[in-house]
């Protein structure tokens, strides 16, 4: 051993006991094993204790729910700014063209027939605002079908060939259903708007206790979570759950997103 022979060397020309050499010899000879130890112990010592992991916890958890409230408020004011900007103004006037129409029914025919057309024309389209609006907030198919008939639903409308593939067990939490569905729409929305794709696979499964939602399109690739985008709000939102995004999109494609959130096995 190269080490041992320097060391046999610089005893032979120190003249050093025979004691003090063996005694130099193993300790040289197991330090690299000694410091081995070293590890877990200042691991042990100097590491974070439970106390302030927890805390660093309930900070993380702090700052999401503050994060989440922001986002319910600012959902809230955008459903009254559309209710009042949409429905309920069509619904006025709605109000006005049939009282109209009332008062001409006598006198001109013709025209309260006219402004009976445009009511029940502004009717329908009133009718399909708030359908549209309650599927922004909670989709209907989802409450009553789940998840993976939800996610199919969605993708008829889209104009792009989806699969959606999935083999989940037992029905889901709502919350969850719910997050997960929303970032599946985030996703097929970027893969239409962004990436320009024409195709698009989903899957959904459930490893253990992980549910796991994978989305991967052939569009042109370069996306990335920013601060301020979809993406990163997506992240938040299943961040409440303990779940995470992650995404790889290279230039020129695929672009490959996992959604994973934490569920009960069956």
């Amino acid at each position: 051993m190269p080490l041992a022979g320097v060391v046999a060397a610089f005893l032979a020309l120190t003249n050093l006991p025979s004691g003090y050499a063996a005694g130099l010899l193993v300790t040289i000879a197991t330090a690299p094993y000694a410091w081995r130890s070293v590890a877990p112990v200042a691991t042990r010592f100097l590491g974070a204790s439970a106390t302030m992991e927890l805390a660093d916890r309930v900070d993380t958890l702090t700052a999401l729910r503050a994060d989440t409230t922001i986002a319910q408020a600012a959902e809230i004011r955008r459903i009254e700014r559309d209710l009042h900007d949409g429905a309920q103004a069509r619904l006025v006037a709605l109000g006005l063209a049939l009282a109209t129409a009332e008062k001409l029914m006598e006198t001109n025919r013709e025209q309260a027939k006219e402004l009976l057309r445009d009511a029940r024309a502004g009717a329908a389209t009133s009718l399909a605002e708030l359908r549209e609006l309650v599927r922004g907030i909670s989709p209907p198919v989802l409450n009553e079908r789940g998840l993976v008939d939800a996610v199919r639903a969605m993708a008829m409308d889209l104009p792009l060939d989806v699969t959606v593939e999935a083999d989940l067990p037992r029905p889901l939490d709502p919350p969850i259903e719910s997050a997960l569905y929303f970032g599946i729409a985030e996703l097929l929305a970027n893969a239409v708007k962004h990436a320009h794709a024409a195709r698009v696979r989903v899957s959904l499964l459930q490893e253990g206790n992980r549910l796991c939602a994978e989305v991967e399109d052939d569009g042109r690739g370069g996306a990335e979570i920013r601060p301020a985008g979809g993406l990163a709000g997506l992240r938040r939102r299943l961040a409440v759950f303990d779940g995470t995004v992650e995404i790889t999109s290279p230039e020129g494609g695929p672009t490959r997103a996992w959604m994973m959130v934490p569920c009960a096995s069956s």
